[in-house]
């Protein structure tokens, strides 16, 4: 999708259209564009900048509170149009999405009239939001495709065409490749798409530390091959909290309530936790963390105690950002509780998830994190879209 939360608000709000936007959880000028539209783009107001900023380098902007649950009920539209299409394969994030072509779904003619109609069933099912379409032998070079002509695009690019349009790329360009990989391939004389083109399987494997290499030697020459396979290892949240809610005693206050969130979340996927880390940003800026190991679990109950002997140790301060992960993960029914006192607190726990799925988020909790039950709203991750059967307070509040 284009700029899809500047897109969905313009979509709404019809006065915004052809106007530049920015979308901040929290529009106060400290408060950060998590998307902004092509038309503040074009003024220079990026992902990522300032509110204040953005209002200096385009007076003209509207800045619009997120609305995190609205963009997941969009986000849930554009699926049911594009499956009248072509069938869903894989939900990257909020934002994206995979369809895999049959074989005779292939031909370039036959894949671009599915891919117009794709945009046709957006505009027809959903409104005027737009996305940008890559067709290519895999996943990887579909997505750089579409992320080469934006705003609504439509790029074909045929395994007989590569390298070509991939050479001219940075290395950064390539999803996947980050500040820290791209500092490995440099390490190993690799500074371009074409060095990397260039590398044998074996030298991209020593140049990634992983069997990793080997899988991007072969998406770069368009095979389909699946990834590693991976599974979760961490839950979490973290919050920038307002003015009010930057004391040490309010921040940790907020920190259970980011745990009650991140632990709920952890039961639904059906985990257990072994580790729980705790980071804290200030406002006179540097930083601080810890982690401790614990008994693998799903207790809310319990992970608070840990959390606060966290608490503990923290250096004092005013505190900008709090953040709370559950690391360690491992499968629930991979051990079972051994006493009934375990076995009851489970059921608590999954009582207290019921309760507040039907009746609201907050309905009962934990009394540690009473006086910051309104606080760290929902916001929406990188990766899959949160669950909205999961009850959380609303971001546009």
């Amino acid at each position: 999708m284009d700029a899809f939360f500047a897109s969905v608000e313009q979509m709404d709000r019809p006065e915004l259209r052809g106007r530049p936007v920015g979308v901040t959880p929290v529009p106060a000028p400290s408060g950060c564009c998590i998307a902004t539209s092509y038309e503040a783009r074009a003024a220079g107001v990026k992902t990522g900048c300032r509110v204040a900023d953005a209002r200096t380098r385009c007076p003209g902007i509207v800045i619009v509170r997120a609305r995190p649950d609205r963009y997941i009920r969009v986000h849930h539209e554009l699926l049911a149009a594009i499956d009248t299409v072509l069938p869903v394969s894989v939900v990257e994030s909020v934002d994206e999405c995979w369809c895999e072509l049959m074989a005779n779904e292939r031909p370039p003619e036959v894949a671009e009239r599915l891919a117009l109609g794709i945009k046709r069933a957006i505009r027809e099912r959903v409104g005027c939001v737009t996305c940008s379409v890559g067709i290519a032998p895999n996943r990887l070079l579909a997505k750089v495709a579409a992320g080469s002509s934006k705003p609504d695009g439509l790029t074909i690019w045929k395994r007989s065409d590569l390298p070509g349009p991939v050479l001219a790329l940075r290395l950064t360009d390539l999803p996947g490749i980050s500040t820290g990989i791209n500092r490995r391939l440099r390490a190993a004389g690799i500074a371009s798409v074409a060095d990397l083109y260039a590398r044998t399987p074996a030298q991209l494997r020593a140049a990634w530390g992983s069997v990793l290499g080997v899988y991007w030697w072969h998406w770069l020459r368009g095979d389909q091959l699946p990834g590693p396979r991976t599974h979760r290892r961490t839950v979490g949240h973290q919050h920038v909290l307002p003015p009010a809610h930057r004391s040490p005693e309010a921040a940790r206050a907020v920190s259970l309530r980011l745990l009650a969130k991140a632990t709920q979340r952890m039961r639904s996927l059906g985990y257990r936790a072994s580790r729980l880390a705790l980071s804290i940003r200030f406002t006179e800026g540097g930083g601080w963390g810890d982690w401790t190991p614990v008994r693998p679990t799903d207790d809310t109950a319990a992970l608070h105690r840990a959390l606060l002997a966290l608490w503990a140790d923290a250096p004092g301060g005013r505190v900008l950002q709090v953040g709370v992960r559950l690391e360690g993960l491992e499968r629930a029914d991979a051990q079972l509780p051994l006493f009934e006192g375990e076995r009851a607190r489970g059921s608590l726990m999954r009582a207290m998830d019921r309760i507040n799925r039907r009746y609201g988020a907050d309905v009962v909790y934990l009394g540690a994190m009473h006086h910051a039950r309104g606080t760290a709203p929902r916001r929406i991750p990188f990766g899959a879209p949160p669950d909205l059967a999961l009850p959380d307070i609303d971001g546009a509040g």
